[in-house]
């Protein structure tokens, strides 16, 4: 069954009202409700309202669709937060399962939204958790001699996208991880640099799997980066 986008707007409400605890002020109207009882979504009336199993379960995910869909419109399409809640509610209704599993995997299955809220977990997430693995990271967590490629630059600070651009780290850049302590020292193209763990957490990478055999230590310098 595929729910129209006021069903799943009034959904997304009242979770946030029965699950997260904001005031019954914010329920969704007494119409909206008896629209989704009707959909066996939800059972009783006023303050003894509540989802049924399957009504739970459709409200986790569309808080979840919702959420990635947020996570996206920040940390890779970079829009104001002005702009974000409007675009991320309708990205949130194109979101369907396969999308939104390859959107998760892309953000590198994330635990929370801009605002801090909790993202409700799919399976993809449950599965890299348990392989302790996840198909998209920050360099920071990398290890030495593991390699990938570039998926986005999870920052909106100008100066700091500039200095990492102009490292030739950008969208689609490869890269290998040298050293991670002290600092991290990384190799995109020929170039070699050395950065802090707040510039290599802004740094997403899609790895290659497991990592490759060490190469022998280059006889070159490092430029800091950050």
């Amino acid at each position: 069954m595929k729910l129209d986008e006021r069903a799943e707007e009034a959904l997304e409400t009242l979770w946030e009202t029965l699950e997260e605890g904001k005031p019954r002020s914010t329920m969704p109207s007494g119409e909206d409700l008896q629209a989704l009882a009707d959909l066996g979504l939800v059972t009783g009336q006023g303050d003894s309202v509540g989802f049924t199993d399957r009504g739970r379960e459709e409200a986790r995910q569309v808080i979840r669709r919702h959420r990635l869909a947020e996570r996206l419109m920040n940390d890779v399409v970079d829009t104001a937060r002005a702009d974000m809640e409007a675009a991320a509610c309708q990205m949130e209704h194109a979101l369907r399962p396969g999308v939104e599993e390859r959107v998760c995997e892309l953000l590198g299955h994330p635990e929370t939204c801009p605002h801090g809220r909790p993202i409700p977990p799919g399976p993809c997430c449950e599965k890299a958790w348990a392989e302790g693995e996840r198909y998209v990271a920050p360099l920071a967590h990398l290890r030495p001699g593991e390699e990938g490629t570039v998926a986005y630059l999870r920052t909106q600070d100008s100066k700091k996208l500039q200095k990492l651009m102009a490292m030739g780290v950008r969208p689609g850049s490869r890269l290998q991880v040298e050293q991670a302590y002290p600092a991290y020292v990384f190799t995109v193209g020929f170039s070699r640099f050395a950065v802090d763990a707040d510039m290599a957490g802004l740094i997403m990478v899609r790895r290659d799997g497991e990592p490759p055999p060490r190469r022998r230590r280059r006889r070159w310098g490092f430029r800091f980066g950050g």
